[in-house]
């Protein structure tokens, strides 16, 4: 199972998009269904959108160790629980959820980069502040969320991808089908890189492996590797490390780097 995470600053259009998704792409996609300690809004749906739960709950939760990831946000818990995974698992199709940037570092950390997708929903400011003023809510809360916004938008070169929501939602439903159609059909890395082996860059260049690392922004793994050349260090995530490089005028696809054999 991969987990598709949607993000994004507030009415950025994600919720839509997931309702989309879930819509249309129901049969390889199941929804992540949070906890949250606030009252439900208009319309909302316990154990649809939330399972909606009283603070005595959510302490049950945290004193059973129930609780993957959790979040403050607007003074409510927000989070998913272990009973919550295992059920999206047992359908045998892929997690689809909103989460902010905590939430997608905690997912990463636990269940694995390679296995967490992070998308951020791209809206026009100008645009998302309109949404905010049109509900209805108090004077107070509209700003604070707009401010939030403004904050939240920051957040973007956090994640994995990025979805443009700036014509129709029909346009961003296709870039986002897109990315989680390509991920789910990405061949799994299984390939172990050590400290101390070497490398030869399809151009020919050698290189020999530092260390592998964790980014602290979104926690994808890093390769750390030096030119035995020059000297100069450089890191590149994981994933493009071990990937392929297609070679248009040779038209022949290679790996981007070789093991050395000694």
């Amino acid at each position: 199972m991969k987990l598709f995470i949607l993000n994004g600053a507030a009415a950025s259009g994600k919720t839509s998009l997931m309702d989309y998704l879930l819509l249309n792409d129901a049969d390889f996609l199941e929804r992540i269904v949070s906890f949250t300690t606030r009252p439900p809004r208009k319309n909302e749906l316990d154990k649809r959108d939330y399972y909606f739960i009283s603070n005595e709950q959510y302490l049950q939760y945290r004193l059973n160790r129930n609780i993957v990831e959790e979040v403050t946000y607007m003074d409510n818990r927000y989070g998913v629980t272990n009973d919550e995974l295992t059920r999206v698992n047992n359908t045998n199709k892929n997690g689809l959820a909103i989460m902010n940037t905590e939430g997608i570092r905690a997912f990463k950390k636990s269940l694995g980069a390679q296995n967490v997708v992070s998308i951020f929903i791209h809206r026009d400011l100008k645009e998302i502040i309109n949404s905010i003023m049109g509900r209805e809510s108090s004077e107070k809360e509209k700003r604070a969320r707009i401010e939030l916004a403004k904050i939240e938008m920051l957040d973007m070169n956090s994640c994995d991808y990025v979805v443009y929501n700036i014509g129709s939602l029909a346009e961003a439903y296709d870039q986002l089908l897109n990315i989680i159609k390509k991920e789910i059909n990405a061949r799994p890395i299984n390939m172990e890189i050590k400290p101390g082996e070497r490398y030869r860059h399809f151009k020919g260049d050698v290189y020999e492996i530092i260390t592998t690392a964790l980014y602290t922004e979104n926690f994808c793994p890093l390769v750390v590797y030096k030119d035995i050349n020059t000297g100069i260090d450089y890191a590149r995530p994981y994933e493009l490390f071990c990937g392929k490089k297609e070679l248009k005028t040779e038209n022949r696809i290679v790996n981007r780097f070789e093991l050395v054999k000694e």
